[in-house]
């Protein structure tokens, strides 16, 4: 990082309890452009949980000392800070820097295809699709888990496109507020749900662009 070069700051809405954690800098994206750092990411803003480095490394397959270096890295570019106070002091806690992440946004589309995150992001979630496809054709049970592959396409106006991701967010946020009242729970002792497991959404809604389009690198 230069001197120049620092994590935004994570910002609270009026009227919104969410921190927002929007990280902006070129170098921060491409640093969050890595499978591992990617799920890594995911599992702290998603579950609002405590992890220490030697959790997480059983969880990806690494060794302690690699996902330190990762949690370190990803800490220097503000996605995830060190707990304050947690567990017996042996080993260090982590957690999500806020409740809401945003890495770059349409106007640096360009670099988010160059830094691979796209490539990253879609390659995560196709791992988890056929993960979850692999172990339902292998599961004998009648009582299959829900698994929704959909692939849609609308012709909408610019207000009804916005009105979809608004809608979305609505949807989005009914669940978080149930799934944190379950982790709050599960962190207090209390047994899991009847069947509750943990569920992944990747979220896609982009404008089509015809094939004939010349697209400037």
């Amino acid at each position: 990082m230069s001197a120049q070069s620092k994590p935004d700051k994570p910002v609270q809405e009026p009227g919104d309890d969410r921190v927002v954690v929007t990280i902006t800098d070129p170098l921060a994206i491409r640093a969050v452009a890595h499978k591992v750092r990617m799920e890594v990411i995911d599992e702290f803003f998603s579950s609002r949980r405590l992890h220490t480095a030697t959790e997480l490394a059983g969880r990806f397959g690494l060794t302690p000392s690699a996902m330190s270096y990762h949690l370190r890295a990803l800490e220097r570019w503000g996605y995830v800070v060190r707990a304050e106070t947690a567990g017996d002091g042996r080993e260090r806690y982590w957690r999500a820097a806020g409740d809401t992440l945003n890495v770059g946004g349409i106007g640096m589309a360009s670099e988010l295809v160059n830094s691979s995150f796209v490539d990253v992001t879609l390659g995560t979630a196709r791992d988890r699709v056929v993960r979850a496809l692999q172990n339902a054709d292998a599961t004998e049970s009648p009582d299959k888990q829900v698994i929704l592959v959909e692939n849609s396409k609308y012709l909408l106006t610019k207000a009804q496109a916005q009105e979809f991701g608004r809608d979305y967010a609505e949807l989005s946020a009914k669940y978080r507020v149930l799934s944190d009242a379950a982790e709050d729970e599960l962190d207090a002792g209390a047994p899991a749900g009847s069947g509750a497991r943990h569920m992944h959404a990747t979220m896609i809604f982009v404008p089509e662009v015809p094939r004939s389009a010349k697209i400037e690198p």
